[in-house]
């Protein structure tokens, strides 16, 4: 995979949470905090000039700031709750043409994916690709944590331009999967999943409970000398089914 330098990984992440504050910095696997365990997932894999923290102007998002920076990556502040403004700001501040974007409480984020989107065509007329479980679901919209998203900037622009509703400016990128969309091209790259594992299995970490689960099983992957791919993490989850069933139960309890 060759680089792109017109292509940035844009990080989304702050401290405030309105049910799990300070959740970036805490100590995650092996005493790193939560936001360094996922820049360094990144970093094995891609070249530290790609990737850019963006977080809020907010003073408790200086420690977002200093953590970036100590691992050696790009930081954007803008915004707190205009987050597409926030991103659309940070791709013109590094001249990036597209943005693949990344939220930050994603530990198993799969760097295979952001592999995909970093060699999908730049040609193509999408100005949105995005990955879609049995050829229904936008990925995105599920629970597992696994997955980034490709956006063009220019598209990103036109949108914030528009003055859309608050929950497009909250949420980045839904816009284009929205019945609201006449405007703007998707693509999709379709994976096939077991149902089951769509709907049970969290790792998205928003909660107490969703963070101690992240923890345990980044650990043991870890200490086993794997990843946590995808693979990996839906066999030993479907041979552990007190922590699937605890992950159904946190996704009942946080339906929005």
């Amino acid at each position: 995979m060759a680089e792109n330098y017109s292509t940035g990984i844009i990080l989304q992440a702050r401290m405030g949470s309105s049910r799990l504050p300070g959740k970036m910095g805490r100590k995650f696997y092996n005493g790193k905090t939560l936001l360094r365990v996922i820049l360094e997932r990144l970093k094995e894999i891609f070249d530290s000039k790609l990737i850019i923290v963006a977080t809020s102007t907010q003073k408790n998002d200086d420690f977002i700031e200093s953590e970036a920076v100590s691992c050696g990556v790009n930081v954007f502040r803008g915004s707190e709750n205009d987050v597409l403004g926030r991103f659309v700001a940070a791709a013109e501040q590094f001249n990036h043409q597209r943005i693949i974007r990344i939220c930050a409480d994603n530990p198993f984020i799969q760097t295979a994916f952001v592999n995909d989107l970093l060699d999908f065509n730049s040609d193509s007329e999408a100005d949105y690709v995005g990955f879609r479980l049995n050829k229904k679901l936008p990925a995105i919209k599920s629970h597992l944590g696994f997955f980034p998203e490709l956006v063009k900037s220019e598209a990103l622009k036109q949108i914030h331009k528009s003055d859309p509703d608050p929950i497009f400016r909250e949420h980045v990128t839904n816009f284009f999967y929205s019945s609201q969309n006449r405007t703007y091209k998707t693509s999709w790259i379709d994976l096939d999943y077991p149902e089951e594992m769509i709907r049970n299995v969290r790792l998205t970490i928003d909660t107490e409970s969703d963070f101690l689960i992240a923890d345990s099983l980044y650990r043991y992957f870890n200490e086993n000398g794997m990843k946590g791919s995808d693979d990996q993490i839906f066999d030993y989850l479907s041979e552990n089914h007190k922590i699937l069933n605890q992950m159904t139960k946190n996704i009942s309890a946080n339906e929005k």
